[in-house]
Parts: C-alpha cells; structure tokens; sequence
C-alpha cells in the first residue's frame, strides 16, 4: 500500500524514467550511424571488398579441410577458395554434398580451368566406379559361395506386371513375369478341330 508521501515522489521517478528512456531512444541512431560510417571507413582504408572479407573469414582451413584437399589432390589455395564458393551461392544453388572441385570447376575462371577440374572429376568418379564394381564382384561371389543353393531374390509365385521388357531387363525381372504393352501377346494357339 503506497502512502499518500510517495505518489509525488514515485510520480517524478517515473517521468524521469520515461525522459531517459526517451533521451536514449532518440541518440541511439546517431550512435548506431557513427559506428556504422566507422566501419565503412575502417573498410574503404582496408581496401577490402566484401567478397574479401568473406574469404578472410573462411580463409582458415581445419584439419578436415586439410584432409578433403588431400582427398581431392587440391592445394591449400584452392581449397579455400572452394571452401569459399561453397558457403556462397553454392549452398543455395546445389546439393549439400557438392565436392570442391564441383564448385571450383563451377565457377571455373577460365576454359583451362574448367577442364583441368573437369579431368580431376572424372578421375577421381571412375576410380570410384572401379572401386564400387569390384566390391560387387566381391559380393557376388561371396554370396555365391556363403549361400550356393539360394536365390538372391525368388521370383517364382509372383505375379506378373505390366511395363517395358526393356525395364525389366534393367531390373534383372525374369521376362516371364512382364507383359509389355507396347508388344502385343501372340493370339493363344487355338485347339486343333476334330
């Protein structure tokens, strides 16, 4: 319960407030404005641009980053500047798991520079498509030799399906268990008359 004594006094505290809260709200953009023209010079005498100082940013490279470098044969240059274009328009433009010589190849600066990471692409996917068709074979054979009497998958009893014969080709299907609707079913042989 307040005393009639301290109305006055809690009324005056509470204009003094607001005058202060006012005082600050109206000088806070003069601050923020001189920051800001302080920034901005400090920038124009840096002589950075904005893409520099991003780069500045991302210019320090990890130890993971030193091992996809490795991983990809870049050197430590272009794997700043991949690191670079990936945090850029990149992110938004392309799947997350883009590799660094994607983009830098991407964002080639010139036509030999967009053939040499074309060429370090193209290595680099067909010693993987290698890699993947041996450990098949691998499998394969383990398979075979674990599990000699069994099917990897038992078509039998299933029924059949309508699509290309071309598709089931592709898919291992048996052509059995596909009827083609480009192809017309031979007619049935009709039963002989007596």
């Amino acid at each position: 319960m307040r005393t009639p004594l301290l109305r006055p006094v809690l009324g005056y505290v509470g204009v003094l407030c607001a005058a202060s809260l006012l005082m600050w709200v109206l000088v806070q953009p003069a601050r923020a404005q001189t920051a800001t023209t302080r920034i901005q010079e400090a920038h124009t005498q840096l002589g950075q641009t904005n893409a520099q100082r991003i780069a500045q940013a991302h210019s320090r490279l990890d130890a993971n980053d030193l091992l996809v470098a490795q991983i990809w044969g870049l050197s430590e240059e272009e794997m700043i500047r991949a690191k670079v274009l990936l945090k850029g328009p990149r992110a938004a433009f392309s799947v997350e798991n883009l590799s660094p010589v994607e983009a830098l190849g991407i964002h080639a600066r010139d036509d030999a520079e967009r053939q040499r990471y074309a060429e370090m692409f193209a290595r680099a996917l067909q010693a993987d498509v290698e890699r993947s068709l041996a450990w098949n074979r691998a499998f394969q054979q383990a398979q075979s030799r674990l599990y000699p009497n069994q099917k990897v998958v038992d078509f039998e009893g299933l029924p059949m399906v309508e699509g290309p014969t071309s598709a089931a080709d592709l898919l291992g299907i048996p052509r059995k268990l596909v009827k083609d609707p480009s192809r017309p079913l031979a007619p049935a042989k009709a039963a002989p008359r007596r």
